[in-house]
Protein backbone atom coordinates (compact mmCIF):
# COMPACT_ATOMS: atom_id res chain seq x y z
CA UNK A 1 0.00 0.00 0.00
CA UNK A 2 1.48 3.32 -0.95
CA UNK A 3 1.07 6.64 0.80
CA UNK A 4 -1.53 9.09 -0.48
CA UNK A 5 0.31 12.07 -1.96
CA UNK A 6 -2.33 14.52 -0.74
CA UNK A 7 -2.84 13.45 2.84
CA UNK A 8 -0.33 12.06 5.34
CA UNK A 9 -0.96 8.46 6.38
CA UNK A 10 -1.61 7.79 10.07
CA UNK A 11 -1.35 4.12 10.98
CA UNK A 12 -2.41 2.84 14.41
CA UNK A 13 -1.23 -0.62 15.47
CA UNK A 14 -3.49 -2.30 18.03
CA UNK A 15 -7.23 -2.59 18.52
CA UNK A 16 -7.33 -2.37 22.31
CA UNK A 17 -8.17 0.58 24.54
CA UNK A 18 -5.32 2.88 23.52
CA UNK A 19 -5.46 2.15 19.80
CA UNK A 20 -9.24 2.54 19.54
CA UNK A 21 -9.27 5.83 21.46
CA UNK A 22 -6.52 7.28 19.24
CA UNK A 23 -8.41 6.10 16.15
CA UNK A 24 -11.66 7.69 17.29
CA UNK A 25 -10.09 11.00 18.30
CA UNK A 26 -8.17 11.36 15.05
CA UNK A 27 -11.10 10.01 13.04
CA UNK A 28 -13.16 12.96 14.23
CA UNK A 29 -10.54 15.68 14.40
CA UNK A 30 -8.12 14.81 11.60
CA UNK A 31 -10.47 13.36 8.99
CA UNK A 32 -9.73 16.16 6.51
CA UNK A 33 -6.04 16.33 7.32
CA UNK A 34 -4.96 12.68 7.08
CA UNK A 35 -5.94 9.17 6.05
CA UNK A 36 -6.25 7.01 9.17
CA UNK A 37 -5.89 3.23 9.39
CA UNK A 38 -6.32 1.03 12.45
CA UNK A 39 -4.57 -2.35 12.28
CA UNK A 40 -5.68 -5.16 14.60
CA UNK A 41 -5.20 -8.91 14.40
CA UNK A 42 -8.61 -9.33 16.06
CA UNK A 43 -11.99 -8.22 14.81
CA UNK A 44 -13.27 -7.43 18.31
CA UNK A 45 -12.25 -5.30 21.25
CA UNK A 46 -12.38 -7.20 24.54
CA UNK A 47 -12.97 -5.77 28.03
CA UNK A 48 -10.39 -7.65 30.09
CA UNK A 49 -11.05 -6.18 33.58
CA UNK A 50 -14.26 -8.21 33.92
CA UNK A 51 -12.33 -11.48 33.73
CA UNK A 52 -11.76 -11.44 37.49
CA UNK A 53 -15.55 -11.62 37.98
CA UNK A 54 -15.82 -14.62 35.66
CA UNK A 55 -13.64 -16.56 38.13
CA UNK A 56 -16.38 -16.43 40.74
CA UNK A 57 -19.63 -16.45 38.77
CA UNK A 58 -21.15 -18.63 36.06
CA UNK A 59 -21.58 -15.95 33.42
CA UNK A 60 -20.30 -16.17 29.86
CA UNK A 61 -17.75 -13.77 28.40
CA UNK A 62 -19.65 -12.78 25.26
CA UNK A 63 -20.79 -9.44 26.73
CA UNK A 64 -17.13 -8.45 27.11
CA UNK A 65 -16.75 -8.29 23.31
CA UNK A 66 -17.67 -5.61 20.80
CA UNK A 67 -16.91 -5.67 17.06
CA UNK A 68 -14.29 -3.08 16.16
CA UNK A 69 -16.41 -1.75 13.35
CA UNK A 70 -19.11 -0.90 15.90
CA UNK A 71 -16.84 1.17 18.17
CA UNK A 72 -14.41 2.77 15.69
CA UNK A 73 -15.16 6.03 13.89
CA UNK A 74 -16.40 5.61 10.31
CA UNK A 75 -13.59 7.83 9.02
CA UNK A 76 -11.04 5.18 10.05
CA UNK A 77 -10.12 2.24 7.82
CA UNK A 78 -9.84 -1.03 9.77
CA UNK A 79 -7.38 -3.70 8.66
CA UNK A 80 -7.51 -7.17 10.23
CA UNK A 81 -3.83 -8.07 10.05
CA UNK A 82 -1.09 -9.37 12.32
CA UNK A 83 2.10 -7.30 12.42
CA UNK A 84 5.32 -9.27 11.95
CA UNK A 85 7.87 -6.53 11.33
CA UNK A 86 8.28 -2.78 11.63
CA UNK A 87 10.97 -0.82 9.80
CA UNK A 88 10.99 2.67 11.35
CA UNK A 89 13.63 3.93 8.92
CA UNK A 90 11.67 2.96 5.80
CA UNK A 91 8.38 3.72 7.60
CA UNK A 92 6.83 0.41 6.62
CA UNK A 93 4.82 -2.14 8.62
CA UNK A 94 4.79 -5.73 7.33
CA UNK A 95 1.94 -8.18 7.97
CA UNK A 96 1.77 -11.94 8.36
CA UNK A 97 -0.39 -12.08 5.22
CA UNK A 98 2.59 -10.90 3.15
CA UNK A 99 1.23 -7.40 2.57
CA UNK A 100 2.48 -4.18 4.11
CA UNK A 101 1.53 -0.57 4.74
CA UNK A 102 3.59 2.61 4.75
CA UNK A 103 2.99 5.50 7.11
CA UNK A 104 3.87 9.10 7.80
CA UNK A 105 2.75 8.92 11.43
CA UNK A 106 2.62 5.74 13.48
CA UNK A 107 0.98 4.95 16.82
CA UNK A 108 2.00 1.69 18.50
CA UNK A 109 -0.63 0.32 20.88
CA UNK A 110 -0.16 -3.44 20.58
CA UNK A 111 0.02 -4.02 24.32
CA UNK A 112 2.01 -6.67 26.16
CA UNK A 113 2.64 -10.29 25.20
CA UNK A 114 2.82 -13.30 27.53
CA UNK A 115 6.16 -15.06 27.77
CA UNK A 116 5.23 -18.39 29.37
CA UNK A 117 8.49 -20.09 28.41
CA UNK A 118 10.67 -17.67 30.38
CA UNK A 119 9.71 -19.45 33.62
CA UNK A 120 10.44 -23.21 33.34
CA UNK A 121 7.41 -25.24 34.37
CA UNK A 122 4.90 -22.38 34.02
CA UNK A 123 3.16 -23.61 30.88
CA UNK A 124 0.61 -26.27 31.70
CA UNK A 125 0.99 -25.96 35.47
CA UNK A 126 0.33 -22.38 36.59
CA UNK A 127 -3.12 -20.85 36.26
CA UNK A 128 -3.85 -17.21 35.50
CA UNK A 129 -6.77 -14.91 34.62
CA UNK A 130 -5.25 -12.71 31.91
CA UNK A 131 -7.20 -14.12 28.98
CA UNK A 132 -10.54 -15.80 28.46
CA UNK A 133 -9.35 -19.39 28.06
CA UNK A 134 -7.12 -19.32 31.15
CA UNK A 135 -9.82 -17.64 33.24
CA UNK A 136 -12.45 -20.27 32.49
CA UNK A 137 -9.94 -23.04 33.15
CA UNK A 138 -9.11 -21.51 36.53
CA UNK A 139 -12.81 -21.10 37.34
CA UNK A 140 -13.24 -24.86 36.96
CA UNK A 141 -10.16 -25.52 39.09
CA UNK A 142 -11.49 -23.30 41.88
CA UNK A 143 -14.92 -24.94 41.79
CA UNK A 144 -13.27 -28.36 42.23
CA UNK A 145 -10.68 -27.30 44.80
CA UNK A 146 -11.04 -29.25 48.02
CA UNK A 147 -8.41 -27.56 50.16
CA UNK A 148 -4.69 -26.98 50.63
CA UNK A 149 -2.23 -24.25 49.67
CA UNK A 150 -3.34 -21.69 47.10
CA UNK A 151 -0.36 -19.67 45.94
CA UNK A 152 -1.13 -16.46 44.08
CA UNK A 153 0.97 -13.52 42.98
CA UNK A 154 3.32 -12.19 40.33
CA UNK A 155 5.95 -14.17 38.45
CA UNK A 156 7.98 -11.27 37.07
CA UNK A 157 8.09 -7.52 36.42
CA UNK A 158 6.69 -5.60 34.61
CA UNK A 159 3.14 -6.84 34.05
CA UNK A 160 -0.15 -5.25 33.09
CA UNK A 161 -2.99 -4.40 35.47
CA UNK A 162 -0.69 -4.38 38.53
CA UNK A 163 -3.56 -4.41 41.02
CA UNK A 164 -5.32 -7.49 39.57
CA UNK A 165 -3.41 -10.25 41.44
CA UNK A 166 -4.05 -8.51 44.76
CA UNK A 167 -7.73 -8.12 43.90
CA UNK A 168 -8.06 -11.79 43.04
CA UNK A 169 -6.31 -12.76 46.28
CA UNK A 170 -8.87 -10.83 48.36
CA UNK A 171 -11.70 -12.21 46.23
CA UNK A 172 -10.40 -15.76 46.76
CA UNK A 173 -10.54 -15.27 50.51
CA UNK A 174 -14.20 -14.20 50.40
CA UNK A 175 -15.02 -16.88 47.84
CA UNK A 176 -13.84 -19.64 50.17
CA UNK A 177 -15.39 -17.88 53.15
CA UNK A 178 -18.77 -18.09 51.42
CA UNK A 179 -18.11 -21.78 50.77
CA UNK A 180 -17.18 -22.19 54.45
CA UNK A 181 -13.78 -23.56 53.49
CA UNK A 182 -11.38 -21.10 55.12
CA UNK A 183 -10.16 -23.73 57.57
CA UNK A 184 -9.14 -25.98 54.68
CA UNK A 185 -7.45 -23.26 52.59
CA UNK A 186 -4.12 -21.47 53.09
CA UNK A 187 -3.50 -18.49 50.81
CA UNK A 188 0.01 -17.29 49.97
CA UNK A 189 0.93 -14.21 47.94
CA UNK A 190 4.24 -14.01 46.03
CA UNK A 191 5.58 -10.51 45.40
CA UNK A 192 8.81 -9.65 43.58
CA UNK A 193 8.78 -6.35 45.50
CA UNK A 194 9.67 -5.51 49.08
CA UNK A 195 5.95 -5.35 49.85
CA UNK A 196 2.57 -6.26 48.42
CA UNK A 197 2.45 -3.35 45.96
CA UNK A 198 4.66 -0.74 44.31
CA UNK A 199 3.00 2.26 46.01
CA UNK A 200 4.02 2.32 49.68
CA UNK A 201 0.81 3.85 51.05
CA UNK A 202 -1.35 1.32 49.19
CA UNK A 203 0.96 -1.56 50.06
CA UNK A 204 0.55 -0.78 53.76
CA UNK A 205 -3.24 -1.01 53.44
CA UNK A 206 -3.08 -4.28 51.54
CA UNK A 207 -0.61 -5.84 53.95
CA UNK A 208 -2.84 -5.02 56.93
CA UNK A 209 -5.68 -6.84 55.18
CA UNK A 210 -3.37 -9.77 54.42
CA UNK A 211 -2.50 -10.02 58.13
CA UNK A 212 -6.14 -9.73 59.15
CA UNK A 213 -7.20 -12.49 56.77
CA UNK A 214 -4.25 -14.78 57.41
CA UNK A 215 -2.83 -14.41 53.90
CA UNK A 216 0.92 -15.02 53.98
CA UNK A 217 2.99 -12.49 52.02
CA UNK A 218 6.32 -13.62 50.52
CA UNK A 219 8.37 -10.53 49.68
CA UNK A 220 11.26 -10.35 47.18
CA UNK A 221 10.05 -13.54 45.53
CA UNK A 222 11.16 -13.42 41.88
CA UNK A 223 9.94 -16.67 40.36
CA UNK A 224 12.72 -18.76 38.83
CA UNK A 225 11.16 -22.18 38.23
CA UNK A 226 8.07 -24.26 38.87
CA UNK A 227 8.40 -27.97 39.67
CA UNK A 228 5.09 -29.70 38.83
CA UNK A 229 6.20 -33.09 40.18
CA UNK A 230 6.97 -31.65 43.64
CA UNK A 231 4.29 -28.91 43.52
CA UNK A 232 6.93 -26.34 44.41
CA UNK A 233 7.65 -22.86 43.05
CA UNK A 234 11.16 -21.50 43.60
CA UNK A 235 12.60 -17.98 43.49
CA UNK A 236 15.85 -16.45 42.26
CA UNK A 237 16.49 -15.57 45.91
CA UNK A 238 16.53 -19.27 46.84
CA UNK A 239 13.12 -19.54 48.53
CA UNK A 240 10.56 -22.26 47.87
CA UNK A 241 6.79 -22.40 48.41
CA UNK A 242 4.62 -25.51 48.18
CA UNK A 243 1.28 -25.25 46.39
CA UNK A 244 -1.77 -27.31 45.63
CA UNK A 245 -3.16 -24.67 43.27
CA UNK A 246 -0.84 -22.13 41.65
CA UNK A 247 -2.22 -18.83 40.29
CA UNK A 248 0.56 -16.62 38.92
CA UNK A 249 0.49 -13.60 36.64
CA UNK A 250 2.42 -14.81 33.57
CA UNK A 251 5.73 -13.22 32.59
CA UNK A 252 5.28 -10.35 30.13
CA UNK A 253 7.28 -8.99 27.23
CA UNK A 254 6.85 -6.17 24.76
CA UNK A 255 6.53 -6.09 20.99
CA UNK A 256 8.16 -9.08 19.30
CA UNK A 257 8.08 -7.52 15.82
CA UNK A 258 10.53 -4.69 16.61
CA UNK A 259 14.23 -5.31 16.12
CA UNK A 260 15.32 -1.66 16.18
CA UNK A 261 16.91 -1.15 19.61
CA UNK A 262 16.58 2.63 19.34
CA UNK A 263 12.80 2.21 19.15
CA UNK A 264 12.40 -0.54 21.77
CA UNK A 265 14.58 -2.14 24.42
CA UNK A 266 15.59 -5.82 24.43
CA UNK A 267 12.31 -6.81 26.09
CA UNK A 268 10.33 -5.10 23.31
CA UNK A 269 9.03 -2.16 25.37
CA UNK A 270 8.80 1.04 23.31
CA UNK A 271 11.04 3.89 24.44
CA UNK A 272 9.02 7.11 24.63
CA UNK A 273 9.14 10.51 26.27
CA UNK A 274 7.10 10.08 29.47
CA UNK A 275 5.10 13.27 28.86
CA UNK A 276 4.77 13.51 25.07
CA UNK A 277 4.28 9.76 24.35
CA UNK A 278 6.63 10.31 21.41
CA UNK A 279 9.42 7.91 20.49
CA UNK A 280 12.78 9.08 21.79
CA UNK A 281 14.38 8.00 18.50
CA UNK A 282 11.72 8.59 15.81
CA UNK A 283 9.64 11.81 16.05
CA UNK A 284 6.90 10.45 13.79
CA UNK A 285 6.21 7.46 16.08
CA UNK A 286 4.11 7.51 19.24
CA UNK A 287 3.24 4.69 21.63
CA UNK A 288 0.52 4.33 24.27
CA UNK A 289 -0.63 1.77 26.81
CA UNK A 290 1.02 -1.44 27.95
CA UNK A 291 3.59 -1.46 25.15
CA UNK A 292 5.62 1.45 26.55
CA UNK A 293 8.51 1.19 29.03
CA UNK A 294 7.23 4.09 31.14
CA UNK A 295 7.51 3.83 34.96
CA UNK A 296 3.74 3.82 35.38
CA UNK A 297 1.04 1.17 35.73
CA UNK A 298 0.32 -0.85 32.62
CA UNK A 299 -3.43 -0.37 32.92
CA UNK A 300 -6.43 0.58 30.82
CA UNK A 301 -6.71 3.97 32.50
CA UNK A 302 -3.14 4.92 31.59
CA UNK A 303 -3.76 3.86 27.98
CA UNK A 304 -6.89 6.04 28.06
CA UNK A 305 -5.08 9.17 29.21
CA UNK A 306 -1.98 8.54 27.08
CA UNK A 307 -4.09 8.07 23.95
CA UNK A 308 -5.57 11.53 24.37
CA UNK A 309 -2.12 13.08 24.67
CA UNK A 310 -0.70 11.22 21.67
CA UNK A 311 -3.71 12.16 19.54
CA UNK A 312 -3.46 15.84 20.43
CA UNK A 313 0.26 15.91 19.70
CA UNK A 314 -0.07 14.22 16.31
CA UNK A 315 -2.87 16.58 15.34
CA UNK A 316 -0.85 19.61 16.42
CA UNK A 317 2.25 18.37 14.57
CA UNK A 318 0.26 17.94 11.36
CA UNK A 319 -1.31 21.39 11.69
CA UNK A 320 1.53 23.47 13.13
CA UNK A 321 4.63 21.32 13.30
CA UNK A 322 4.83 21.32 17.11
CA UNK A 323 3.39 19.47 20.10
CA UNK A 324 1.75 20.84 23.20
CA UNK A 325 0.00 18.08 25.15
CA UNK A 326 1.63 16.39 28.14
CA UNK A 327 0.82 13.22 30.05
CA UNK A 328 1.26 13.62 33.82
CA UNK A 329 1.30 9.93 34.71
CA UNK A 330 -2.38 9.86 35.68
CA UNK A 331 -3.70 6.40 36.53
CA UNK A 332 -6.92 5.34 38.20
CA UNK A 333 -7.53 1.81 39.45
CA UNK A 334 -10.59 0.48 41.25
CA UNK A 335 -9.48 -2.29 43.60
CA UNK A 336 -11.75 -5.15 44.60
CA UNK A 337 -11.21 -5.82 48.32
CA UNK A 338 -13.45 -8.87 48.30
CA UNK A 339 -16.56 -9.90 46.42
CA UNK A 340 -18.67 -6.90 47.45
CA UNK A 341 -16.46 -3.87 48.24
CA UNK A 342 -13.72 -1.88 46.52
CA UNK A 343 -11.45 1.11 46.91
CA UNK A 344 -9.81 3.35 44.32
CA UNK A 345 -6.22 4.41 43.64
CA UNK A 346 -5.91 7.69 41.73
CA UNK A 347 -2.38 9.02 41.25
CA UNK A 348 0.13 10.68 38.89
CA UNK A 349 3.90 10.75 38.43
CA UNK A 350 4.20 13.21 41.32
CA UNK A 351 0.99 12.79 43.37
CA UNK A 352 0.35 9.73 45.57
CA UNK A 353 -3.14 8.15 45.68
CA UNK A 354 -5.90 10.23 47.26
CA UNK A 355 -6.63 9.25 50.87
CA UNK A 356 -10.38 9.05 50.31
CA UNK A 357 -9.82 6.20 47.87
CA UNK A 358 -8.42 3.98 50.63
CA UNK A 359 -11.86 3.55 52.23
CA UNK A 360 -13.42 0.31 50.88
CA UNK A 361 -17.11 0.74 50.11
CA UNK A 362 -19.98 -0.44 47.97
CA UNK A 363 -19.98 2.69 45.78
CA UNK A 364 -16.53 1.98 44.37
CA UNK A 365 -17.58 -1.66 44.02
CA UNK A 366 -20.58 -0.80 41.84
CA UNK A 367 -18.54 1.64 39.73
CA UNK A 368 -16.00 -1.06 38.95
CA UNK A 369 -18.56 -3.84 38.58
CA UNK A 370 -20.57 -2.00 35.92
CA UNK A 371 -17.85 0.11 34.33
CA UNK A 372 -17.86 -2.03 31.16
CA UNK A 373 -21.08 -0.34 30.04
CA UNK A 374 -19.41 3.07 30.27
CA UNK A 375 -16.23 1.69 28.69
CA UNK A 376 -17.87 0.67 25.41
CA UNK A 377 -20.18 3.66 25.19
CA UNK A 378 -17.96 6.42 26.54
CA UNK A 379 -14.29 5.66 27.14
CA UNK A 380 -13.52 4.14 23.74
CA UNK A 381 -15.03 7.15 21.98
CA UNK A 382 -12.34 9.39 23.48
CA UNK A 383 -14.97 11.92 24.51
CA UNK A 384 -14.38 11.31 28.22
Amino acid sequence: MSSNEKNPQIVILGGGTGGVIVANLLGRKAKKLADITLVSKKENVFYEPDLIYRLFDKKETKKQYRPLNKVVNKNVTILTEEVVHLDPKKQVVQFKSGTDISYDWLVIATGAQYDYESVPGYAGEAHHFYNEEATLKLRDALANFEGGNIVTGVSDLPYKCPIAPIEVTFMLYHYFKRRKMLEQVNIHYLSPLGGAFSIDQASEKFEKQFDKKGIELHEFFNTEEIFPDKKVVSSLEGDEVNYDLLILVPPHKGATYIEDRELANEQGWILVDKERMQSTAYPNIFAVGDTTELPISKAGSTAHYQAKVASKNILRLIKEGKLNAKYNGHAQCFVMMGLSSAMVLDFTYTRPPLRLGYIPNRIFYYIKKYFSRFYFRGVLSGRV
